[in-house]
């Protein structure tokens, strides 16, 4: 379901034209497709990975645009490396001295902006070690510039269900409102079922 098409729907379903909900269109689309990513996280479309080089010295990192921080790995001697996910008080007194440096073994999420988040790595980097980052990202969302994404393409029962939930909250209409919430958490759960049979291998997990 494209950007014209969940437009069009939302339209036709809700049976309401007016300009008022004309021009709230984008914005209730952007908090359908919000709602959507907090209630299925694990989508594959919000599966993002960036990596770089470690700077000598240096214990903190950005990383653009992440809301969750997946996991956090360095190359060492050809080795990746898995770090250990950590609280920040457990990483300044595992290594209170930052100036020392030494082989990364754990990192914690320091803060998070609108810009992204912020970990900090433990011990201080002696090397300028290879690294990547998965983290969890809203992908970009439908608009009349962005006609297509991933969730409308493979998700359009959640989609619309979501959309059609938050028309009804912005014209207060009780019925449908309940009637929609209902479809949308039906829909979630199926999606889940989906995404399970997605991450689980048919040899362990018997299906």
């Amino acid at each position: 379901m494209n950007y014209t098409e969940l437009v069009s729907n939302i339209q036709s379903f809700i049976e309401d034209d007016s300009t008022e909900l004309s021009n709230s269109i984008n914005t209730i689309i952007s908090q359908a497709e919000e709602m959507i990513f907090q209630r299925l996280p694990s989508l594959p479309c919000f599966r993002k990975t960036t990596s770089g080089n470690l700077v000598v010295g240096t214990f903190d990192y950005d990383v653009a645009n992440a809301r969750m921080i997946r996991q956090v790995s360095i190359t060492n001697s050809s080795n990746i490396v898995f770090l250990d996910h950590r609280v920040d008080s457990y990483i300044r007194d595992y290594w209170p001295n930052s100036a020392t440096t030494s082989v990364p073994r754990m990192y914690s999420t320091k803060d998070a902006s609108t810009s992204g988040i912020t970990i900090t790595l433990a011990p201080t980097p002696d090397s300028t070690y290879a690294f990547g980052v998965d983290f969890i990202a809203p992908e970009t969302g439908l608009s009349s510039s962005n006609s297509n994404s991933w969730i409308g393409d493979n998700a359009e029962a959640v989609l619309l269900a979501a959309a059609l939930y938050e028309t009804s909250a912005f014209l207060k209409a009780q019925e449908t409102l309940t009637l929609y919430k209902g479809q949308f958490d039906e829909a979630v759960t199926l999606f889940q079922q989906e995404m399970a049979r997605n991450y689980t291998a048919e040899y362990n997990g018997g299906i």
